[in-house]
């Protein structure tokens, strides 16, 4: 072979496919990379997560916004009795300081109203973390805006701050 005909298109081609199979190879690698160490637990608690959407979906209902024992089932003032027992039956051996709620303004139109409330409560760390644990597992979701968790040497004070949302299709 002569120099000129190595040089010709027969190179060019060689080059390509080397480029290309080098791009593929770095596409694998990055795509592997990018897959996080526990994707399959990730994957496991979404499926739980849609698994508890459609069994809320398929829940019997009386035509009411939210499955029975839900917040706001029965309307705002209801809502905010429910959170407050829900808060009660999880204090433990804590005090409840004060709580107060603040239904916000219902808008033409839009489907959810917000109401926000404060509470402090008083006593061991313990009974704090359960407090909040019960708030965490309140469905339909307690959102959470500010927690401020003080020691108060042989006890704690939780200032808790957040809201839900009641349907304003249900009774206000």
């Amino acid at each position: 072979m002569s120099r000129e005909r190595m040089n010709g298109p027969g190179l060019a081609v060689a080059g390509a496919l080397v480029g290309g199979a080098v791009a593929i190879a770095a596409a694998v690698s990055l795509s592997a990379l990018a897959r996080p160490a526990d994707r399959a637990a990730r994957l496991a608690e979404l499926d739980r997560k849609i698994d508890r959407i459609e069994a809320l979906q398929r829940a019997p209902s009386d035509g009411a916004t939210y499955p029975k024992g839900a917040v706001c089932r029965e309307g705002v003032g209801r809502g905010a009795i429910l959170v407050e027992q829900a808060l009660r039956a999880d204090l433990g051996q804590a005090r409840l300081v004060r709580i107060a709620f603040d239904p916000s303004t219902a808008v033409e139109g839009d489907g959810l109203l917000a109401v926000s409330f404060r509470f402090e409560a008083l006593g061991s760390y313990e009974d704090a973390m359960g407090l909040l644990r019960g708030l965490d597992a309140a469905r339909p979701t307690i959102f959470a805006d500010s927690v401020d968790l003080v020691s108060k040497t042989s006890a704690v004070s939780l200032q808790f701050s957040g809201r839900f949302y009641c349907s304003t299709s249900a009774r206000l």
